[in-house]
């Protein structure tokens, strides 16, 4: 059916984790995000789930159930490693592990940071004092003033005021979690003992430095995709205000970003000139504020256990949400892999077309216009900027401008549906190529193709399990699987459906003429892993391209169906094209 002949109703909008909260953006101004800040987002680009582990584990200390850490300093520790404006801290963090140390007599500068229930700067005033008082009143190298406590060295002096304190704590906190004790104490060590200097404690905080920048470099996106999110974040809080989530972010906000933004230029590296390249950071941030969510509601206290009316949580959905907050694993990417990349199951056209589908996740049902625009209009944005590369002529940019889409939203169905249908005709394929060799994969593979079969005939062949309800046959014993194998095309034994299935799969391998597809390459052993593995791949993006195809039949459009909206479109891009590239003529 084509989606332009559809009637179409309202999605519903994807649900909300998030529950109030306040974080600071690139800007300085204060706004509410779902209770997630900025820095968090940032942090959650990264998709790291160690870099989150370490910040929950500065979150989570504390003992009897109070936090160690105020919710002001785990902020200020993330905006901070966010922001790589770590430098100064860590300066600050070598000269108080030398403070620390002296106040303890040299025993080391650990019961300072840990001696403590609750870091706060009180606390730390009444350590040092207290340090200061049993040294007999005075600490060589120190120097006890009223907002901190002042290192002395050869050539110079640093004081670190208890204000600071908690936050340094924090940062040791995290830094012990992520880069780790060995690598930090190493540095921390050669802060300490007789003739060090303040160069010395700089050079110690510029090494200290490395290691985090190392460590981060694995764990945290580029400055410039940093500046992408802040400028998202921006946009988002003066169109929809303070409070917004994953949900608010929809096709008419993508739009609207990307038509204020493709002409402001370049701005510290960031473009938002290209369609595409909106679309796909937007995609990004809206898994991310969903991921943020997730972890946010995770990390709610709650009991496990399936006592509703006391409050317990359902452990199965907890197990749920945690996989919900893993990364999305495209399985176009499974195809590629051992032992499914011997055989060609796509091609590049064929992967070309349902790439972006796969790359977006969950994301393309919560913004199909705006996946569908990038695919079309992107396109011809592609073609209008080759064309200035190349310096093409005044009449040729124009038709470009004009015309601004190579395909039309209906097209596009139709491509998808085109790979969907070869993929229906893969599987086939791959069915032959298992059962011809006794594969016990191709029993799975016959009930998933035709999950609706008549097994009755069956019966007088294979061993029914007669204890179960109906004329279900028991197919996945091992000897079974054998014995179904050796009739599956024996009409008389199994019947027509599923004899008819057979035939149709051994003509679906001979109609394809592709690495894999052919009678001696699938007789191999390695080939025959690769089908049964690249079988199961293929189910599940064959299912997602025709429940997305489905889905834009559904979709509430601003027009009453995608033709009308396809022609209003054209019109926008074409605009908007003119406005950026029509000046080059």
């Amino acid at each position: 059916m084509s989606i332009a002949t559809v009637k179409y109703a309202p999605v519903q909008p994807a649900m909300s984790f998030y529950n109030g909260g306040r974080g600071v953006t690139g800007s300085g101004r204060v706004f509410r995000m779902s209770g997630v800040s900025a820095e968090q987002i940032i942090i959650e680009v990264g998709k790291s789930s160690e870099l989150v582990a370490a910040f929950r584990m500065v979150e989570e200390a504390g003992s009897e159930g109070e936090p160690k850490f105020s919710p002001q300093v785990c902020r200020d520790l993330a905006k901070a490693i966010a922001c790589r404006n770590y430098s100064k801290a860590v300066l600050e963090l070598c000269h108080l592990v030398r403070i620390a140390d002296a106040l303890g007599g040299g025993a080391g500068y650990e019961m300072f940071f840990w001696g403590l229930d609750a870091a706060r700067s009180s606390g730390f005033r009444a350590q040092a004092i207290e340090g200061v008082r049993l040294m007999g009143g005075r600490i060589a190298g120190l120097n006890l003033t009223e907002s901190g406590v002042e290192a002395v060295y050869p050539d110079g002096a640093f004081n670190v005021t208890f204000g600071r304190m908690p936050f340094l704590s924090a940062l040791m906190e995290f830094l012990l979690s992520s880069v780790g004790y060995g690598e930090i104490d190493g540095v921390l060590r050669d802060c300490l003992g007789p003739g060090v200097s303040a160069k010395d404690i700089s050079d110690q905080a510029n090494g200290l430095s490395r290691l985090i920048y190392d460590y981060l470099k694995d764990h945290l996106p580029t400055a410039q995709n940093q500046r992408k999110f802040r400028r998202l974040i921006e946009f988002m809080e003066q169109k929809v205000g303070e409070d917004f989530g994953a949900g608010s972010i929809d096709d008419d906000v993508v739009f609207e970003f990307w038509r204020n933004e493709s002409t402001m230029g370049t701005a510290d590296g960031v473009d938002f000139k290209t369609f595409p390249a909106a679309f796909k950071t937007f995609v990004r941030f809206r898994q991310t504020l969903d991921a943020a969510g997730d972890y946010q509601a995770l990390s709610n206290p709650h009991a496990i256990g399936l006592d509703r009316e006391a409050g317990e949580i359902d452990p199965d959905a907890v197990y749920g949400m945690i996989d919900t907050i893993d990364e999305y694993q495209n399985p176009l990417l499974a195809l590629d892999e051992p032992p499914a990349d011997a055989i060609k199951f796509l091609n590049r056209r064929e992967t070309g077309a349902i790439n972006l589908l796969f790359e977006c996740g969950d994301a393309a049902f919560a913004l199909p216009l705006s996946l569908m625009r990038c695919e079309v209009f992107g396109k011809g944005q592609g073609q209008i900027t080759q064309a200035l590369r190349r310096k093409a002529g005044a009449a040729e940019l124009g038709k470009l401008i004009a015309d601004c889409a190579p395909e039309s939203y209906t097209d596009k169905a139709r491509e998808l549906e085109g790979v969907a249908a070869h993929i229906d005709k893969a599987l086939l394929a791959s069915l032959h190529a298992l059962a011809r060799n006794r594969n016990s994969a191709a029993v799975n593979l016959v009930v998933t193709l035709r999950p609706q079969a008549d097994f009755t005939r069956l019966r007088d062949v294979l061993a029914v399990d007669e204890s179960g309800e109906g004329n279900v046959v028991m197919l996945r014993a091992a000897s079974v699987a054998e014995r179904f194998l050796e009739v599956v095309e024996d009409a008389d034994q199994v019947g027509t459906e599923i004899a008819g299935l057979m035939n149709d799969a051994r003509k679906a391998f001979r109609g394809i003429s592709r690495q894999g597809f052919s009678d001696s390459e699938a007789d191999n052993a390695d080939i025959q892993d690769g089908f049964a593995d690249g079988a199961a791949t293929l189910i599940d993006i064959g299912a997602q391209i025709t429940a997305f195809v489905e889905f834009l039949g559904r979709v509430s459009l601003p027009h009453p169906d995608w033709e009308g909206q396809f022609a209003a479109d054209k019109s926008d891009f074409s605009q908007q094209f003119e406005m950026l590239y029509g000046g080059s003529r």
